[in-house]
C-alpha cells in the first residue's frame, strides 16, 4: 500500500478543509445543534454542488465513482470539523444500499435525487442489542397482499425527523441472530404508523427512536429481494462503519491540534505548559493513538477498494478510532484546565461527541467480539 496520496486526493483533502473552514465554524455547529433539522439545507446543496454527494456512487448513474480511500479522506475532512449532515445516512448508507440492491429503476430515480441534494434519508437498522448486523434485526416484515406490514422499533436514526425517506430493514423471514430473511424498504416518515422520537444525546445531535406500528408498504417499497439483503448490505455497512471510524480521527486530529495550540500559549508557573514534561507525555501519547488509528483507516479503506475480505480489519479500524476519540476529547480537554469544561469553549463540542462517537455504529465491545470471531474462525 502507497500511503501517500495522489494530486487528486490532494485537492480534495485541501478542498475539504478550505471549504469546512468557511462554512462549518464552532459557531455553526452550535447553531445546528439548536436547530430544528440539525443540518443546514443550503451547506447540503453546497455540498452537492462540489460533487461530495457523488464521490461515492457510481459513473453510470451521474456518480464520481471514486474510492474508499477518497471517501475517507473527505470524511476524515468533515469530522474535523463536526459537520452536522446527513452524508453518511444518505450517500453512504442509504445511497449504497440502493447500488447494491435498487432495481433500474430506483437506481436512477433515488441516486439522481442524493447526488443533486434533494432528498434525505435516514438509514434505520439498528435496535435495541449491541449487534450492529443482522444479529441486532427483529422488526417484522409480514408479507400482505402485493406488500408488507411493519411492526417494529428502530433506535438511534439519525436525521430521522428531517428525510425524505426512511430506509427500513426489516425481517421478512426468520428469527435473531440468522443473517438470513432480512429485507429493505424505503418507506415514506409520514406514512400512517410511523412514530418518532427523539432521543437527547450529549452530543445534541438529531438521533431518533421510530416505531413502526402496522405500517404498510407496498411492493414498490421493497428495495432488492424479499429476504435476501444481507448479502448485499454487510459491505454497505462495513464502508458506513470504516467512513464514521475516519470522521472520529479527523474530530480526534483536530482536538489534539488544539489542545497543542493551548499548550504552547497558556502560560502558568512563568512559561508555557507545554513546557511540562506530564503536558508533552499527554500530547506524544495521544498523537500515537491518533496517528495510528488514521493509518489503520486508510488501510482498510485500500484493501475494501482492492477487494479483500475486510469484515476484521474494519472491526479493528472502529473499535480503535471510537477509543482514540474518546481519550483524545478527555485528555485533551483536562490539557485546558478547568476551563476546558465551559459550555462557551471550542473543545467541548468535540468533548461532548467523543463518546457518543466512541459507541455509535456498534461500540467497542461489539467490534472486538468481532475481531474475536474472525480470530477464532481461522
Amino acid at each position: 500500500m502507497d500511503m501517500e496520496l495522489t494530486e487528486a486526493q490532494r485537492h480534495l483533502k485541501d478542498t475539504a478543509r478550505r471549504l469546512m473552514e468557511k462554512e462549518c465554524p464552532p459557531g455553526f455547529v452550535r447553531e445546528m445543534e439548536q436547530s430544528e433539522l440539525g443540518y443546514s439545507p443550503e451547506l447540503w446543496k453546497q455540498m452537492a454542488e462540489v460533487g461530495w454527494l457523488a464521490l461515492p456512487l457510481p459513473e453510470e448513474y451521474d456518480g464520481i465513482g471514486l474510492g474508499t480511500v477518497d471517501l475517507a479522506i473527505l470524511t476524515k475532512e468533515l469530522g474535523r470539523a463536526l459537520c452536522p449532515s446527513p452524508y453518511l445516512p444518505t450517500v453512504v448508507l442509504a445511497g449504497g444500499a440502493i447500488v447494491a440492491a435498487g432495481s433500474e429503476a430506483q437506481k436512477r430515480t433515488h441516486l439522481a435525487n442524493i447526488i443533486a441534494g434533494d432528498t434525505v434519508i435516514a438509514f434505520a437498522m439498528q435496535e435495541s442489542t449491541q449487534y450492529y448486523d443482522a444479529r441486532g434485526v427483529a422488526t417484522q416484515a409480514t408479507a400482505e397482499g402485493d406488500g408488507f406490514v411493519l411492526n417494529g422499533t428502530k433506535m438511534f436514526v439519525e436525521f430521522a425527523g428531517a428525510a425524505d425517506l426512511l430506509l427500513v430493514v426489516a425481517r421478512s423471514e426468520g428469527e435473531p441472530p440468522s443473517s438470513d430473511g432480512l429485507s429493505m424498504f424505503l418507506i415514506d416518515p409520514k406514512s400512517p404508523g410511523v412514530k418518532m422520537t427523539h432521543l437527547p444525546t450529549m452530543a445534541r445531535d438529531k438521533q431518533f427512536e421510530v416505531v413502526l406500528d402496522n405500517v404498510q408498504v407496498s411492493g414498490d417499497d421493497l428495495l432488492g429481494p424479499a429476504g435476501g439483503a444481507w448479502p448485499l448490505l454487510e459491505e454497505v455497512v462495513q464502508r458506513g462503519t470504516l467512513a464514521f471510524a475516519s470522521y472520529a480521527v479527523g474530530a480526534a486530529e483536530k482536538m489534539h491540534e488544539m489542545s497543542t495550540d493551548f499548550a504552547k500559549d497558556r502560560v502558568q508557573f512563568g512559561r508555557p505548559i507545554g513546557s511540562f514534561q506530564v503536558i508533552q507525555g499527554y500530547l506524544a501519547q495521544l498523537i500515537i493513538e491518533i496517528w495510528g488509528a488514521e493509518t489503520l483507516t486508510y488501510y482498510t479503506a485500500w484493501a475494501m477498494d482492492e477487494g479483500m475480505p475486510v469484515r476484521a480489519l474494519v472491526a479493528k479500524a472502529k473499535a480503535f478510532a471510537g477509543d482514540t476519540i474518546k481519550h483524545t476529547t478527555d485528555v485533551g480537554s483536562q490539557i485546558f484546565g478547568g476551563i476546558g469544561y465551559m459550555e462557551d469553549m471550542d473543545n467541548t463540542l468535540y468533548l461532548r461527541r467523543g463518546k457518543q462517537y466512541q459507541l455509535a455504529m456498534g461500540d467497542g465491545g461489539y467490534w472486538e467480539d468481532v475481531i474475536a470471531e474472525e480470530i477464532l474462525d481461522k
